[in-house]
């Protein structure tokens, strides 16, 4: 039988790859080579083709509409029609991590894009040279088997022909001795190292010239010398392999290190096969890989999972290891203390937005050097991410120890760092917790370091804090709170009640303030201080502040179609920040009012001075919007901030509401009476109006009636009422 060399064999090679050039570039060089080649543009039809054609190598693309290189090379490994066939992955990606996974879904190769037509060739060859060395080995073996039979039972049937029988050896012979000159060509162009060896004495009956390669020793060396081959083996490895060697397992799979006299160290992975003959001698035939490339990939791949690509230091993973490393120690020595410390930069982001990220990067890795500096040799310092990082300190005496450690790295913060031309600023808020046996993982404690550096954070930053219980009870109640909000705004628990303005000139009612309370299932009326602030860091402010404007749209419209007289009142609604700046908000305020029916010059929108302060063309123009509609806009707690009179003049302002602290203390402090008097007289220059609030007696109302004040509000007249009890107020 005569069995084709690689030369004259037409490959099927099947191209998968989305980009039409690319494919149009590998079938045009591929065919020049005599393949016969197949493209297909997506994984569905790579699927179909590969199941109907069967190629001999499939060159893949990872990055595709629909199915991913991936997903089609692990459906092509699951069938047995598919499954052997190998496959090259292309792809735009260095990444290591990508390389890995097309190695562990069955690729054999890996290919970044753009390719060099050269390179591809090349990979292909050789992995065509490798199927067909395997190919034509099976092959042989098959066909000298069945040969040796058919002549066999020849020679038993037709003994009387022995010259006959002598012709067919010899012709058998011949053949044979071509099949193996052939297969040992095809051995000796492999990459892989082929060898066989006699298992009693270690001699090697085979090895291929790759072996030169691997080992850096000529091939008649290695032949010469039984024991060389062990003897080249890593001292640390000699043993393992020595044993598998010698064991009766029928296939090993082994990963070894081989030391070159150079003194190179190549890593080396090799399976082999226990072949016993009939007469009970035994040799073993394996294939050997140089793996030192993949490897080294590992090893790569191993450092950069652990450690932060910008600074250098260890990383979050790398970090909780050694926690729950710190952890488990405590546990088995009780004498054993250590503490975390979390630390988040002050205006970080300021940095990054004003300067440039190039900046912000040199002040993460300035930063990093300064925290190394600051522990101990033995503590571990991390990057958590972004411009957070952490420090594990390793055996310390007491807490003082770690917040001397705190203070001394704010010290080091706080003189400027000369970047890129530039002096920068920063400071560091710290959290602190202690560590012991009682924490069962890492995660626990590096949550209450967070809350310990939130905690510093909120109290003014460049500080630090230490982790108290209390922290984790106040965060937990928040999130009761924020889960409680959510639920409430889906069951509608939340309720207004209207506390009455009244104009100083007439005594008479001139609308009402519109204020909210949260009926809560279980806790009975909550009053805003206890979740405005959890409803606004959250955003759900924005859904509450659109029940409350609906509702007392409503409530106002219902009162006015009961009470004639009420027609001309207004309602007062206090407007967060968060609203304003929806993109629809003007769309839910007509809403509001056309569904309730309500005229939009009984409607008045408080905001803050700091809403005014954060001037854009945009806030602007949505007040001109509002006003256009004849809804008033009221500034509310008016001289508490630092609005300029030219935002006053340019804004839409209906009228300014006094703060109540300046009211409760104008009767015994000059200071905020002169205040008093100063609003009251800017609102009169502007021709606005003026309410003053938190109006509890007679005296006040006297003082403000002599100012001139047009509105008042406040206990003296009426606390919040339910719909029900300011109802009081419209039939007077």
């Amino acid at each position: 039988m005569e069995i084709p060399s690689l030369e004259t064999l037409k490959a099927k090679i099947l191209v998968v790859d989305d980009q039409p050039e690319n494919l149009h570039l590998l079938a045009d060089a591929l065919s020049g080579e005599t393949y016969e080649v197949k493209g297909v543009i997506n994984g569905a039809m790579a699927l179909m083709v590969a199941k109907t054609v069967v190629p001999d190598l499939i060159l893949l693309d990872v990055v595709m509409p629909g199915l991913s290189g991936y997903e089609v090379c692990e459906q092509l490994k699951t069938d047995k029609v598919t499954q052997k066939i190998p496959i090259i992955f292309l792809s735009a990606s260095n990444d290591a991590v990508d390389r890995v996974k097309a190695l562990s879904v069955g690729g054999v190769d890996y290919i970044n894009k753009p390719f060099q037509v050269d390179e591809v060739l090349l990979r292909i060859k050789n992995q065509l040279k490798l199927q067909a060395a395997q190919q034509e080995i099976l092959k042989f073996n098959i066909d000298l088997e069945r040969r040796i039979q058919e002549r066999t039972s020849q020679l038993e049937a037709a003994n009387q022909d022995l010259k006959h029988e002598i012709e067919e050896r010899e012709q058998l012979t011949k053949l044979l001795q071509e099949s193996e000159e052939k297969l040992e060509g095809i051995l000796n162009s492999l990459e892989e190292v082929v060898w066989s060896a006699d298992v009693a004495t270690n001699q090697l009956l085979f090895l291929n010239p790759a072996a030169q390669e691997v080992y850096g020793r000529p091939v008649e060396e290695l032949l010469a010398d039984p024991d060389l081959r062990l003897t080249s083996i890593h001292p640390e490895d000699r043993d393992r392999v020595t044993a598998a060697f010698a064991s009766h397992i029928e296939i090993n799979d082994i990963e070894y290190r081989v030391v070159q006299p150079s003194g190179d160290v190549r890593w080396v992975w090799e399976r082999s096969r226990l072949i016993a003959d009939s007469s009970g001698n035994s040799r073993r035939d394996g294939i050997l890989s140089d793996i030192t490339d993949r490897k080294q990939v590992e090893t790569d791949l191993s450092y950069e999972a652990k450690h932060d690509s910008l600074t250098g230091l260890p990383n979050r993973a790398a970090f909780l290891d050694r926690v729950d490393r710190a952890i488990n120690h405590s546990k088995t020595n009780p004498e054993y203390l250590f503490a975390i410390l979390f630390i988040d930069l002050d205006r970080f982001k300021i940095v990054n937005d004003s300067l440039g990220h190039q900046v912000g990067d040199e002040l993460l890795i300035t930063v990093a050097k300064i925290l190394t500096d600051c522990a101990r040799n033995q503590d571990f310092v991390a990057r958590l991410g972004g411009d957070e990082f952490t420090i594990v300190l390793h055996q310390i005496q007491t807490i003082e120890d770690a917040q001397a450690i705190a203070e001394r790295i704010n010290e080091q913060l706080a003189a400027p760092f000369q970047l890129q031309g530039h002096a920068v600023f920063t400071s560091a808020s710290i959290g602190i917790v202690t560590g012991n046996a009682e924490y069962q993982d890492s995660a626990e404690l590096l949550r209450n370091a967070d809350l310990a550096m939130y905690r510093a954070k909120s109290l003014g930053k460049a500080r630090h804090e230490v982790f108290n219980p209390e922290m984790y009870a106040e965060t937990k109640e928040l999130l009761t709170i924020e889960t409680d909000l959510r639920q409430a705004i889906i069951q509608n628990q939340f309720i207004l009640h209207y506390q009455p303005i009244i104009s100083l000139n007439t005594d008479r009612i001139y609308g009402f303030e519109a204020l909210l309370r949260w009926h809560h299932p279980t806790k009975g009326i909550i009053y805003p201080d206890k979740f405005l602030k959890v409803a606004t860091e959250t955003g759900l402010i924005t859904a509450i502040g659109e029940l409350v404007l609906r509702q007392a749209c409503q409530q106002m419209s219902d009162w006015q179609a009961q009470y004639p007289a009420s027609t001309n009142l207004k309602i007062s609604i206090n407007l967060a920040s968060q609203q304003i700046k929806e993109p629809n908000f003007l769309g839910t305020l007509d809403r509001a009012i056309a569904d309730s029916n309500l005229s939009g010059e009984c409607l008045q929108l408080e905001i803050k001075e700091a809403m005014l302060m954060d001037y854009k063309s945009e806030i602007f123009d949505l007040f001109q919007q509002i006003q256009s509609r004849g809804i008033g806009l009221n500034i509310d707690d008016f001289g508490t901030g630092y609005l300029s009179l030219q935002y006053l003049k340019r804004f839409p302002i209906n009228m300014l509401k006094t703060d109540r602290s300046f009211i409760e203390g104008m009767l015994q402090d000059r200071e905020s009476f002169e205040i008093v008097k100063m609003i009251i007289a800017l609102a009169r220059t502007l021709k606005i109006g003026i309410i003053a609030e938190g109006i509890e007696n007679l005296k006040q109302l006297k003082v403000l009636k002599t100012l001139n004040c047009e509105f008042g509000q406040g206990y003296l007249f009426s606390q919040p009422l339910d719909p029900e009890s300011a109802e009081i107020f419209l039939e007077k």
